[in-house]
């Protein structure tokens, strides 16, 4: 379950996860009993006002969606009756959608472009801006993660991205800083945004940094386990490591014990694996985790992703530039 809010877009908040929610339902991508998290949970790792989160859970729950257990949880209710016409209609609607949505995505377009431009089509009849066609660069420190996020980047935003290791991007700063004249923006992670800033000091241009997150369908599973469960996170590197252990401690999971390991440090890995009783650990050190792991270790992939609310930044700045504002500032 992957839940995407934008906040530059005009629909509310709360009604965009509301929607969202209410789809999954329908659908039974969210089947009757499954356990959701709690507001100050789903709050922490949406990263908005816990207020608005009980906001939407109310009203699913007055509208039958969602019931609450006192000392239990919430949880999906039965789904609701709805006539056979409505039901009959709504999935002539889908084929629609559906067709439309596939139709945009050939021609490149991402799911958050297609659902931005739909909701304004509905309202206005003004057309939205076009994004301008630029290119950056995005520095992380390892190959896998530096080719997996550029292609997200790629994918969400339509941009031009170039990857480039942290090493490599030294020396090209160092010995042929008029080459990065041909991008707009430099793109790294917030563990590189300061040796990027610092690198770039003297050139003008911009720095932005994003942060990586965990998914959602991870922290629900990581919501059901017991207090003090001692659970084990490994990720290609330290710094990935480091950044999955704040995202669970950002989601309000402090009834969990964290044991890090770093797909550099096998000795590490091997101590992770025989303290933990779960271990979470990113898709790229998948094979390697299930290799060294005992047989019958729940071990939990997750996949790894750009924060969406870093993404909605970037947009803007995007959307800045073709509006003609064309500061450079590090973010």
């Amino acid at each position: 379950m992957d839940l995407k809010l934008n906040r530059k877009n005009q629909l509310p908040i709360h009604a965009q996860l509301k929607a969202q929610l209410v789809h999954l339902i329908r659908t039974k991508e969210l089947m009757a009993g499954t356990q959701i998290p709690t507001v100050r949970q789903l709050a922490g790792f949406l990263r908005v006002n816990r207020n608005t989160v009980s906001k939407v859970f109310s009203e699913m729950e007055r509208e039958g969606y969602l019931s609450c257990v006192p000392g239990r949880g919430t949880f999906v209710s039965s789904p609701k009756m709805e006539s056979k016409m409505k039901v009959e209609k709504m999935q002539k609607l889908l084929v629609v959608v559906d067709d439309a949505i596939e139709r945009a995505k050939s021609l490149g377009f991402s799911s958050e472009d297609i659902s931005l431009t739909l909701y304004a089509r509905t309202q206005t009849t003004s057309k939205p801006s076009k994004l301008p066609s630029v290119s950056a660069l995005f520095v992380e420190c390892n190959v896998p993660e530096t080719k997996l996020l550029s292609e997200e980047l790629r994918k969400e935003l339509s941009l031009r991205v170039d990857p480039i290791l942290t090493d490599d991007f030294r020396r090209l700063v160092e010995r042929t800083p008029a080459s990065l004249q041909r991008y707009s923006f430099v793109i790294t992670t917030f563990y590189h945004i300061r040796e990027v800033q610092a690198l770039l000091s003297e050139t003008g241009m911009e720095a932005i940094a994003l942060l990586v997150e965990m998914s959602l369908d991870t922290l629900m599973r990581l919501t059901t386990l017991p207090e003090g469960t001692k659970v084990g996170v490994a990720c290609y590197n330290w710094a990935g490591s480091e950044n999955m252990k704040l995202s669970i401690e950002n989601a309000g999971l402090k009834h969990l014990r964290l044991i890090l390991g770093c797909g550099q440090d096998r000795r590490s890995l091997l101590k992770m694996l025989k303290e933990a009783t779960v271990i979470v650990c990113s898709n790229l050190m998948e094979e390697k985790i299930r290799n060294l792991a005992p047989q019958g270790k729940e071990i939990i992939v997750n996949q790894k992703k750009l924060e969406k609310a870093g993404i909605e930044m970037l947009r803007s700045r995007l959307m800045g530039l073709a509006s003609g504002d064309h500061s450079r500032r590090s973010l």
